[in-house]
């Protein structure tokens, strides 16, 4: 009987460890580049992508964010003037604390349309095309071209806040895109969006 009983201790010991080790490894394995943990760690990351569970080290502290961005965006019109739009508007008194869940779903929108600056962004395109959207329901011409810059703030470290330092870095600006509001997609979307309306 005792026998009995020590072996179902060690057996649920054992089983409490595997079950505790393949939870690190669901985790941690599909982080790893794929040289070091070859197919096993490509057939994980594939499992687990069918049921959703994705997993990235950029919400944890060792790789936090380390800038704050807003994007200004500025509409062309034929006649050679210029407009900035609500977007500019909105990143000049946007430096302060917003509380959590505050943010809106156009303001999650505008945060994916500013990722990778340097690269091509597919949430870039489709929000200016959207804005292109946006004012040709203003009376009047609508414009030619959305012009988008990037308004970075890094964050101060925090040995230098606590020497007197401003928590954020000066602005820095980066034009990232400019959008035709006459290409065919816009129009056809513009169109669209008339005929909706009516």
């Amino acid at each position: 009987m005792v026998r009995t009983s020590t072996i179902g201790r060690a057996l649920a010991r054992t089983l409490h460890a595997a079950y505790a080790l393949s939870i690190a490894s669901a985790i941690v394995v599909p982080t790893l580049p794929a040289r070091h943990t070859g197919a096993v760690g490509v057939w994980l990351r594939d499992t687990l992508r069918q049921v959703s569970v994705q997993q990235s080290w950029r919400m944890y502290a060792p790789d936090p964010v380390r800038s704050h961005a807003y994007m200004n965006l500025t509409a062309e019109f034929a006649d050679g003037s210029h407009v900035e739009l609500e977007e500019t508007a909105q990143e000049q008194p946007g430096w302060g604390t917003t509380y959590a869940l505050a943010k809106t779903r156009l303001d999650i929108w505008r945060y994916y349309a500013n990722l990778r600056p340097k690269e091509r962004n597919v949430n870039r395109t489709w929000y200016l095309y959207g804005v292109c959207v946006r004012e040709a329901r203003k009376p009047g011409p609508h414009p030619v071209r959305i012009v988008m810059t990037v308004v970075t703030r890094r964050f101060t470290s925090p040995r230098k806040v606590r020497e007197g330092a401003a928590p954020l870095g000066p602005p820095q600006r980066r034009e990232v895109a400019r959008i035709s509001c006459n290409h065919p997609t816009v129009l056809r979307m513009i169109e669209g969006d008339r005929l909706h309306a009516t």
